[in-house]
């Protein structure tokens, strides 16, 4: 009764209604009796009539104070019910009815009080989503996460907490866990339920998810810490093509040195710190002529120092930078090379990002036409995740680029996932062989074997064959002696340099060539 009657008195609108008309009726039948003593003291003893007729009001308004109190009692309860609706609407999400992120912080927080022995958290995300939005609408990209939604309600104990964060991201907390082991069995067993593919109207989605895996309290001991430490988890499992990842301590020091690249990135395309060098590609039976160059993008701070793009391309990427980035080197890549003789082609490295999130081709008809260059001196890199991204989507775009008389180079092939199937798949001009092939081919039958047979493949499909990271003179007469490439690329014929020393060497080569070619007209008998 106390609790009740100080829940009234705070205001608090959890008060049960009928808790409510019980205390104002004993409160006014306690002021009624209070009142009648008082009146018996002061005037009851002297006019005896008076002090029962008075006494005999306030008693039947004692009676009679329910009854007057019921439209209190009424609103009360009103004002509950809408508080109920009130709090469940803020605590759902309205799309999946799942827990949302309001929910999920208490969730953690009670979690965390009552269960000093531990559970998990899984940070759950849905790869490519934004494809499915854009491509098929957001009222299928909705019924997707209305699906997956229902397929993580029944892929959990009943003990088990299931949320929407926001957007394509929903985090698990698995209740009582003991070891690493047995959360990542348990993130295994979401990603195996979840990702299938989804009947939906007249289309069939194969949905793929990341799970990035933290626990508590080892990882973290308050709800924003705990989330944040498998959204670390998950962002790694992200950047290394990798389907699940669980929590390490390194990654928090990864993720502040991200997070001062982030920030900077911002400056750095405010004051144009971002620039382009430019290496060149020579050809392996005229290792002294210069074919193409390839533009490579360089981050110098104002202090000197300078920013690996290691470093820093895959937040660009994360944060979508990446396209306003791509389109300033490529619009300045293509200027430079309008510069040069015209038998000198650029090559131009182009992000996965830069596909899904940008409408590419238009872009690159804008810059060409801006620039003045020519589609056939134009060299687009593209890695191994482009391919594996989304073959209906991608596959019309190389298509129209080849269309246009753009190269589509494969660039690292060897480093990832090295699958000769998108040779067959994919019609590409030319592919890049990794640095770490020519390092081991030097030392190894093995990897030779393999680099003659990409080259004797690449030949035969008509491919041209790329050797990046030739640094010495050991590798290049190897590859000479051993024909297994058509370019050459490296450190030996020329480290990467500005656009007006590129522009110096590519003027010097073509003077060369002229006066051969003059002296051979001299030479030549009428």
């Amino acid at each position: 009764m106390w609790k009740s009657a100080k829940a009234i008195f705070d205001g608090s609108l959890d008060a049960e209604p009928a808790s409510l008309t019980v205390i104002q009726s004993v409160v006014v039948t306690l002021l009624a009796v209070a009142m009648s003593a008082g009146l018996w003291v002061t005037i009851g003893v002297h006019f005896p009539n008076i002090w029962y007729q008075i006494f005999a009001a306030l008693f039947i308004a004692s009676i009679l104070a329910p009854i007057f109190l019921y439209p209190s009692y009424r609103t009360s309860h009103r004002l509950r019910l809408a508080n109920s609706v009130i709090k469940q609407q803020a605590f759902t999400d309205h799309l999946t009815k799942l827990p949302n992120s309001f929910a999920l912080s208490d969730a953690l927080e009670q979690r965390l009080r009552q269960q000093p022995e531990g559970f998990a958290v899984h940070f759950v995300d849905v790869d490519r989503f934004k494809q499915v939005n854009d491509s098929l609408g957001h009222h299928v990209g909705n019924a997707v996460l209305e699906a997956i939604a229902e397929r993580l309600r029944h892929s959990v104990g009943t003990k088990d907490f299931v949320a929407r964060f926001g957007g394509d991201e929903f985090v698990v907390v698995q209740n009582r866990v003991s070891s690493e082991a047995e959360a990542i069995d348990f993130a295994n067993r979401i990603r195996q339920a979840v990702s299938t593919t989804y009947g939906l109207e007249t289309h069939r989605i194969a949905v793929q998810v990341t799970i990035g895996t933290a626990l508590a309290p080892l990882h973290a001991d308050e709800p924003t810490q705990i989330l944040k430490a498998a959204d670390l988890a998950l962002y790694k499992a992200k950047s290394r093509g990798t389907t699940g990842e669980l929590f390490a301590p390194q990654m928090a020091m990864v993720a502040s040195r991200r997070r001062t690249i982030e920030v900077g990135l911002a400056t750095a395309l405010a004051e144009r710190q971002l620039s382009l060098v430019f290496q060149p590609i020579v050809q392996r039976t005229r290792p002294q002529r210069i074919i193409a160059v390839e533009a490579l993008l360089r981050w110098n701070l104002s202090d000197g120092t300078m920013i690996s793009p290691s470093e820093f391309v895959p937040v660009a990427e994360r944060t979508g930078s990446i396209v306003e980035i791509g389109e300033r080197a490529l619009e300045q890549a293509c200027l430079e090379c309008h510069n040069w003789p015209e038998d000198v082609r650029v090559a131009v490295n182009v992000s996965p990002v830069q596909f899904f999130r940008s409408d590419l081709l238009a872009t690159i008809k804008r810059i060409l036409t801006k620039t003045g260059l020519s589609p056939h001196r134009l060299d687009l890199e593209i890695t191994e995740s482009v391919l594996i991204s989304d073959t209906t989507f991608i596959d019309p775009i190389l298509s129209e680029l080849r269309w246009m008389g753009i190269r589509i180079a494969l660039d690292d092939f060897g480093s990832g996932y090295c699958g000769l199937h998108y040779l067959r798949q994919f019609i590409i001009d030319k592919i890049k062989v990794d640095k770490t092939i020519i390092d081991e081919a030097c030392t190894s039958e093995k990897a030779l074997n393999i680099l003659r047979g990409v080259s004797k493949i690449a030949s035969e499909i008509g491919m041209t064959v790329t050797v990046e990271g030739v640094d010495n003179q050991e590798k290049a007469e190897l590859l000479n002696r051993e024909k297994c490439a058509d370019e050459l690329q490296g450190f030996f014929f020329s480290r990467p340099v500005s656009a007006r020393i590129a522009a110096q060497m590519l003027a010097r080569q073509q003077r060369q060539e002229n006066q051969q070619e003059n002296v051979i007209s001299i030479r030549r008998p009428d």
